[in-house]
């Protein structure tokens, strides 16, 4: 198993020159393994209407719930938008050089890996993003809907996604607009 929450970048794209230390994980390994694995912040991913099942008795000032569901649609209720993201890439920004991030969603593979991924995106080349993020998480499938609004938050006219789509494991194999 990798180091828990192993530094993936240098930090110099960072406000706070924070080096990308974090670990992508289920909902059910952050309930059980979170006051080990000590997080100094947290990401939380779960639909609207889901209750919170995460690491009870958390700092919540040190807390993103981000409330969206894994879809591909973007019409259907609840769907991730560009505001989801623009809101995790503030609380990304407030992060301090020592902070260690835990984000979760219900199975740790799909909707925490596109925001690991698109996190990464921001400090690494998207190729090196999407290597990072598959050899830091094996069962990483971001979800395709998450990324294309990564890839247009970042200005990245489609490369997040070609670079997933390089990848076996990737759930980026069908187009999103």
């Amino acid at each position: 198993m990798p180091e828990l929450f192993a530094a993936l970048t240098d930090g110099s794209n960072h406000p706070h020159k924070w080096p990308g230390a974090m670990l992508v994980c289920s909902q059910t390994e952050a309930r059980r393994n979170g006051a080990e694995w000590a997080p100094t912040h947290i990401i939380s991913i779960y639909g609207p209407q889901s209750r919170y099942l995460g690491l009870p008795d958390f700092d919540q000032s040190r807390q993103l719930h981000a409330r969206f569901e894994d879809t591909l649609d973007p019409t259907t209720p609840g769907a991730p938008t560009l505001a989801d993201i623009e809101a995790i890439i503030a609380f990304v920004d407030g992060l301090p050089r020592d902070a260690r991030l835990m984000i979760h969603c219900l199975q740790g593979s799909t909707r925490a890996a596109a925001v690991a991924l698109g996190i990464l995106a921001r400090s690494l080349s998207v190729d090196k993003a999407g290597q990072t993020i598959f050899r830091a998480c094996a069962n990483a499938a971001p979800n395709p809907l998450l990324v294309a609004l990564w890839d247009r938050a970042l200005g990245l006219d489609g490369k997040l996604i070609k670079a997933g789509r390089k990848f076996p494991t990737a759930g980026l194999r069908r187009a999103v607009a």
